[in-house]
């Protein structure tokens, strides 16, 4: 794991895994027996959406994938209310929206994979069921970010949507910021990897997408993922291995996921070859840990399968998470990142 067409590589074979796993309807994974507080078709969303991490940064940056009809099928039936695999509408606090927000992302960096196939009637059901997230209310933490990733992905395909409860979530999000770059993941005093990979990666992504119609939050967002990579960049060790630390370790590599943004918002923290540096190593880490990084499904534990160190929202397709840390690949290979 040296350069962009090995990441690439890495992208496809964590994703290739998990087709013999679809539904027929394709809107559905089936990855193993959910144990999670939420239900069957909620942990089946998750499996299918959250892969869109990864792939949807591998089809921006030109990419080669052969299976996007899988996800443009999938879309499709599980937005349709007379379609047996629909996902349902979101309620208060439902697990529908963190997934939803992974599939805004992907709308706003590939519509031309997942919205463009999309026939008329399809497109409106599927921003019917987005739209149906953007009021809904959410924990006050990293939640906050779901309906706003959700909205950069409207506004990419040419929905229309109301605004204001997008700039009360914002805002509310801000008034969690600590000093020296540093959040609270909401009204407590968690301090882990959350702040890494939820409320410095979705406000880069913000900044990244929406900047220039929201300037001075971007210029907020940037500056703190700034001063927040001086203190973060001790987490890691010289051959990429990270402090295991805090909720949530079944995610594994999204530990890097911060330095998977820098780049994409453009925020140079460190020397681009340093940022590459944090990120490579720590994916050749994870690729040394066949057990946990191998060739089959990624499972729920840390270096090797282990359902004990669950969370009780960690169903089968929840280590999918970790494939934000491949934001990169939707940056072009001139990018200074890349040649650094």
């Amino acid at each position: 794991m040296t350069d962009r067409n090995a990441l690439q590589g890495f992208a496809r074979r964590l994703t290739e895994p998990l087709l013999p796993h679809f539904s027929e309807g394709r809107a559905r994974l089936r990855l193993g027996v959910n144990t999670a507080i939420h239900d069957d078709t909620a942990a089946e969303l998750e499996s299918f959406a959250r892969p869109l991490w990864g792939l949807a940064p591998l089809a921006a940056g030109g990419g080669a994938f052969e299976h996007w009809g899988h996800w443009v099928r999938g879309l499709a039936t599980g937005t349709d209310p007379d379609h047996p695999e629909y996902w349902g509408e979101p309620g208060p606090h439902d697990q529908r929206i963190v997934e939803m927000a992974a599939i805004g992302f992907a709308l706003a960096l590939a519509p031309d994979r997942l919205w463009d196939p999309l026939k008329g009637p399809e497109r409106d059901r599927v921003a019917r069921w987005l739209r149906s997230a953007l009021d809904r209310p959410t924990t006050e933490n990293n939640w906050l970010f779901f309906p706003v990733l959700i909205g950069l992905g409207l506004d990419r395909v040419g929905v229309s949507y109301d605004p204001a409860p997008i700039r009360v979530r914002l805002d509310r999000l801000e008034s969690f910021a600590l000093g020296d770059g540093w959040y609270a993941d909401g009204p407590t005093e968690r301090r882990d990897y959350y702040v890494p990979w939820a409320m410095h990666f979705y406000g880069l992504l913000y900044a990244a997408l929406a900047g220039e119609r929201d300037p001075e939050r971007a210029v907020r967002f940037r500056m703190r993922a700034s001063l927040f990579a001086a203190d973060f960049q001790h987490w890691f060790a010289d051959d990429g291995a990270a402090v295991p630390y805090g909720r949530s370790l079944t995610y594994r590599f999204a530990q890097a996921a911060f330095w998977a943004a820098l780049p994409y918002a453009g925020v140079e923290a460190l020397p681009w070859g340093v940022v590459k540096g944090h990120l490579l190593r720590h994916l050749r880490w994870w690729q040394r840990r066949p057990e946990a990084v191998g060739e089959g499904l990624l499972s729920i534990g840390y270096g090797y399968p282990q359902p004990a160190l669950a969370e009780q929202y960690n169903a089968p397709g929840s280590p999918y998470w970790a494939m934000e840390s491949l934001l990169p690949l939707a940056l072009p290979a001139s990018h200074p990142f890349w040649t650094a």
